[in-house]
C-alpha cells in the first residue's frame, strides 16, 4: 500500500511488463489542475497479490484470473513540489461513467480501484474522465519495462537501486532523479516515474525521492496467474 494513497496497490488488465512503448498516436489534453508534475505509479504484482490486502474478491482479476501479472498500473498521481492534491472540485462527475469504467478497465482491473484513482487522483488534474485515463495509459505506454522483470518463474533477490538501474539502462530517456522504486516490508513494491503535465519525464521533488528504499536487499516474488485466497 503506498504510503500517500491508503489505497490498495491492485494493478491493471493491461500488464505493462509486457507491454510494450508505443507512439502517442492520440494527444491528451495537458492539464491545467493546480499542481506541479505526475507520479505514475505502477506496482510489483506479485507483493500485492501474496499479501493480505490481496486477498479480497475485488482483486480476483488481477490475483487469481489466471494470468500472470507483473509489473501493472496503480496510478497518476498529481503531485505538488511538496504535498499533494487529493479530492477535488471538479465539474466532472464524482462518479464514473460506465463508458469510462470499460477503458479504465483496461489498466486496473478493479472498479473500486479504479473508482478511488478517478475520485481522489483524477478529479485533481483538471481534466475530463476520458483523459485522465487516456492520460494514464500513455504514461504506462511511455515506460518500457527491463526484460528480467517481464516473466519472471523463480524469485529474484535484488535491491531497489538495482531495479532503478535496470529500469535506466531500458529507458535512455529517463534520469536517476525521474525514478524511484519502493519498498513493503522485505519485497519490492513500486516504481515512480515523476512526469511533467505533458508526461514527460522530469526530476521527482525531494519529498517524493525519500520513497526510494536504496540498497537494502528485497525480493522480487515470481509471477503466477493464481495466489491462494488469504
Amino acid at each position: 500500500v503506498a504510503a500517500r494513497d491508503g489505497e490498495v496497490a491492485a494493478g491493471g488488465v493491461q500488464d505493462v511488463s509486457t507491454a510494450a512503448p508505443k507512439a502517442n498516436a492520440r494527444v491528451v489534453a495537458t492539464a491545467d489542475g493546480d499542481f506541479d508534475f505526475y507520479v505514475l505509479t505502477l506496482s510489483w504484482s506479485p507483493t500485492h497479490c501474496s499479501s493480505d490486502a490481496g486477498g479480497g474478491r475485488d482483486d480476483d482479476l488481477q490475483c487469481r484470473s489466471g494470468r500472470p501479472f507483473g509489473f501493472v498500473l496503480h496510478g497518476l498521481w498529481p503531485q505538488h513540489e511538496k504535498g499533494w492534491p487529493e479530492y477535488c472540485d471538479t465539474s466532472s462527475p464524482r462518479r464514473l461513467k460506465d463508458s469510462v469504467m470499460r477503458e479504465a478497465l483496461a489498466l486496473s482491473p478493479s472498479e473500486k480501484l479504479v473508482q478511488h484513482e478517478w475520485e481522489k487522483h483524477g478529479t485533481c488534474s483538471g481534466l475530463s474522465q476520458e483523459d485522465y485515463f487516456a492520460a494514464a495509459e500513455l504514461a504506462v505506454e511511455s515506460v518500457r519495462v527491463p526484460k528480467a522483470f517481464k516473466q519472471p518463474s523463480k524469485p529474484i533477490v535484488t535491491t531497489a537501486n538495482a531495479v532503478r538501474r535496470a529500469f535506466l539502462d531500458a529507458n535512455p530517456g529517463l534520469s536517476a532523479s525521474d525514478i524511484l522504486v519502493t519498498c513493503r516490508r522485505n519485497e519490492i513494491g513500486e516504481v515512480r516515474v515523476c512526469l511533467d503535465k505533458e508526461l514527460r519525464p522530469r526530476a521527482c521533488s525531494r519529498e517524493v525521492a525519500r520513497s526510494h528504499c536504496g540498497s537494502r536487499e528485497a525480493r522480487m516474488l515470481d509471477v503466477r496467474g493464481n495466489w491462494p485466497r488469504n
